[in-house]
């Protein structure tokens, strides 16, 4: 079940279920994938799921194998992104493409101070980041700024051009460990929702609508991700502003209230299809009001 507040204990019992549910497709198929473990294991179930058997086996697994952390290149890394460019919309711009690069060791150093930001600013995220996210990989071209697939779980995708700082000031370890909780939390989601449903099946009948972070219409079910998303990531930059006072401070104001005007818009989109939510769904829009509730103006 979903807090959106962090939740150390809540998140560890949903990516036991994720875990146990990809190793009954393996066992059911009579696959044995006995070194397979977190993206790979669960890359391995989503082969066996869609008759890809030639796909089974993950290929070479380069993370550093310390949670929340760097992983280069791999071959169900690498389908996953040919899934995400062939799901952009019509008419989106492909130019430059993206693909998957190793980490360099600067790289390296900006991703360790974006955990180090995390934990000064906000201990109990990168707890739980910990437990949901086990590799960032890392993205080249300009066509996907970030993702998440849940047939490599437990992988997040983010561009290194979130590494480094943004045109309006951001520092690039600002910026990336916004990504990192934005990422993280469609990882949460996604595992959450496998066990306790945010919607109904009468969000199925519901038109794609006009939400905050995509030019294209979505199913309710994207919209209610980009509400917790935007939410907690609105609730970082507060934090962080309690935390530093630096030069970068009106940019993290700057991005810290156009986070929560989104959010609220698309808190209230969500409002408007009530009746195609779940408890659980009701229950957490009611904890992003919550924890907007100081940055209201």
């Amino acid at each position: 079940m979903l807090r959106v507040a962090p939740d150390a204990q809540a998140a560890r019992r949903d990516e036991e279920a994720v875990r146990r549910v990809a190793e009954g497709v393996l066992a059911a198929a009579g696959v044995r994938a006995a070194a397979a473990a977190g993206p790979a294991l669960v890359a391995a179930a989503f082969a066996v799921q869609t008759a890809n058997l030639p796909n089974v086996t993950a290929g070479t697994d380069t993370a550093t194998g310390e949670p929340l952390g760097p992983v280069g290149p791999a071959p169900h890394l690498a389908r996953s992104v040919e899934r995400a460019l062939a799901a952009r919309p019509r008419g989106a711009d492909l130019t430059g493409g993206s693909r998957l690069v190793g980490w360099e060791r600067a790289e390296r150093a900006v991703l360790d101070d974006s955990r180090d930001r995390l934990a000064a600013a906000w201990p109990e995220m990168l707890t739980e980041l910990r437990i949901c996210v086990a590799q960032v990989a890392l993205l080249e071209g300009r066509a996907i700024d970030g993702f998440t697939d849940f047939a490599t779980h437990g992988a997040v995708y983010v561009n290194r051009a979130r590494l480094g700082a943004s045109p309006r000031g951001l520092p690039g370890p600002v910026r990336f460990a916004e990504a990192l909780v934005h990422e993280g939390t469609h990882t949460r989601c996604n595992a959450a929702q496998l066990s306790s449903p945010f919607l109904t099946s009468a969000a199925d009948g519901v038109d794609p609508v006009r939400t905050p972070l995509r030019a294209d219409p979505r199913p309710l079910a994207g919209l209610f991700q980009q509400a917790v998303v935007l939410t907690r990531c609105t609730e970082l930059y507060r934090r962080l502003l309690d935390a530093e006072h630096t030069t970068a401070t009106p940019a993290l104001a700057a991005r810290r209230d156009r986070l929560s005007s989104d959010a609220r818009q698309a808190i209230g989109t969500l409002r408007q299809h009530g009746e195609s939510l779940t408890a659980h769904g009701l229950a957490v829009l009611g904890e992003c009001d919550d924890l907007l509730r100081p940055t209201a103006v």
